[in-house]
């Protein structure tokens, strides 16, 4: 598939969930920047094909102390009923547990050359009011509209692609195999193959869902569509410079359904 691009360059994203899972902290989104994008294409008509993520900054917010991050929280200040509240203190809202954090993210748009880019001044007022992983876009800096492949990596020198890590959990348990990973880096970055990258800068994040019910209309959700609960997939990403990126094909995000009932984004292309 023949690309053009739309780089939308240092989103300044404030107050970003941070919470992947309900024990997972990390400030790599990459769930929410697929799905911003596709919510892009619903706004303007043409709809993305892949997203590539270009990390820049990240401030958890949060206090450390004795070593340990200990996330802001926030008290809910509007009352559904009487189970808001706290079970020892009928005047207090419950605590939500939350992780919030700051984020400068790029985010490349690939579409499909038949089907032609958007107007650039549709995707400005897009931006002005759209949220990625709940957090405010507050600036950014202009849209520029790239051609190739090439174009595109001699724009973008700064920052760190998000690229995805699978490979590394492909032996044995792939829990085991992701504490590993994470917890023991080796350096590579000559090597020509992905998965003989620096195995530094991991972390773990969000990259799909499985539904464990089915899918069916419920009261009190947003808009009217079939809903099911479901459990996140966890997978490995990797924070790489574009210099140690180098020639290899851009690292685009692609979401699909392998399954009725699973939904993931990948770098794999090869893919039905």
């Amino acid at each position: 598939m023949n690309y053009e691009y739309l780089l939308l360059p240092r989103l300044e994203i404030q107050s970003a969930n941070a919470q992947s899972t309900w024990w997972l902290i990390n400030a790599a989104p990459v769930m929410a920047a697929n799905l911003f994008a596709h919510q892009l294409g619903r706004r303007v008509g043409v709809f993305p094909q892949a997203v590539g993520i270009v990390h820049h900054h990240a401030q958890l917010l949060g206090e450390r102390f004795y070593g340990k991050l200990h996330p802001q929280q926030r008290r809910g200040a509007v009352f559904i009923n009487s189970d808001d509240y706290s079970s020892k203190n009928k005047y207090a809202l419950s605590l939500q547990p939350t992780a919030t954090c700051h984020l400068v993210l790029s985010l490349l748009l690939a579409f499909d050359s038949k089907d032609g880019l958007p107007s650039v001044n549709k995707i400005d007022g897009f931006l002005a009011q759209a949220r990625l992983a709940g957090g405010q876009i507050i600036q950014h800096g202009p849209i520029k509209v790239l051609s190739s492949e090439q174009e595109v990596k001699n724009v973008l020198r700064g920052g760190h692609w998000l690229i995805e890590r699978m490979d590394l959990m492909t032996d044995g348990d792939p829990l085991d195999a992701l504490i590993a990973a994470c917890g023991k880096p080796k350096s590579n970055e000559s090597a020509t193959d992905v998965s003989q990258l620096s195995n530094s800068w991991l972390t773990p994040t969000t990259l799909g869902y499985a539904s464990v019910t089915d899918f069916a209309k419920r009261g009190g959700v947003r808009e009217n569509y079939p809903h099911a609960y479901a459990e996140p997939l966890v997978g490995l990403v990797q924070y790489v410079t574009p210099r140690a990126w180098g020639e290899r094909p851009l690292p685009l995000w692609r979401g699909y359904w392998p399954q009725s009932d699973v939904f993931i984004v990948t770098q794999q292309e090869n893919h039905s």
